[in-house]
């Protein structure tokens, strides 16, 4: 069972959850966003750079990248060269064409297609994204519905383990995952990893979205017992 956590802010954090046990890290570089909105968790080109060399050989590093101009994702692939990209763009998902410019880019990359599991027809789009993807991530989505992901809330699972049965690729289960409930996740059901965000985060309001390494260790303790 493979870990993932997002989203790191410095290299100093990053260090630390992949000490904690984390095997995938994940980071979002400048999005360059319509009218200047940025993506939860972005940090500088400088700062993504920096944290992409100093995990290397000690973690997975995974961008994450949520524009609508499939110009940006190879874009990045070429600038960062991460182990993994993972798309989360709200009209901008994997085809034949993305998957194969991206592919030429960076022929050894790994694409994660993120999946909205806003109802029963995320198991269809699921089964279609996985004819072009590496991984699937199953993830919530917030009430106001910009970004797929951190939303800290939980989805229901009967549609993640109907894909997992479905799709022939790994699938990384996601939304509102922490300590305490990351073992029924698992149990019920039986994803290729598990991913956290909101609820490894700290509580401190001096500390807003950065992680709690507690937290993240017992996460990871728990998912890595199985």
């Amino acid at each position: 069972m493979i870990t993932q956590i997002y989203s790191m802010k410095s290299v100093e954090e990053a260090l630390a959850v992949i000490e904690a046990g984390a095997d995938y890290i994940g980071m979002a570089p400048p999005q360059r966003l319509k009218g200047g909105v940025k993506a939860p968790g972005e940090i500088s080109e400088e700062m993504c750079l920096a944290i992409l060399e100093a995990a290397k050989g000690l973690a997975k590093c995974v961008l994450i990248a949520s524009n609508d101009d499939e110009d940006y994702y190879c874009e990045i692939v070429r600038k960062y060269r991460p182990d993994f990209i993972q798309i989360t763009g709200n009209h901008v998902t994997i085809n034949g064409r993305l998957r194969d410019r991206i592919k030429e880019t960076s022929p050894d990359i790994s694409i994660i297609q993120a999946v909205c599991m806003d109802g029963e027809e995320a198991i269809t789009r699921a089964q279609k994204f996985a004819e072009y993807a590496d991984l699937l991530i199953l993830d919530s989505i917030a009430s106001e519905g910009k970004f797929i992901g951190a939303a800290g809330i939980t989805h229901n699972w009967d549609w993640d383990r109907e894909i997992i049965e479905q799709v022939k690729i790994p699938v990384i289960m996601a939304g509102g995952l922490g300590a305490d409930n990351v073992a029924e996740a698992i149990e019920r059901v039986h994803p290729f990893g598990v991913d956290s965000l909101t609820r490894t985060n700290s509580s401190s309001p001096e500390k807003k979205g950065q992680k709690d390494i507690a937290l993240v260790r017992e996460f990871c303790r728990i998912a890595h017992s199985y």
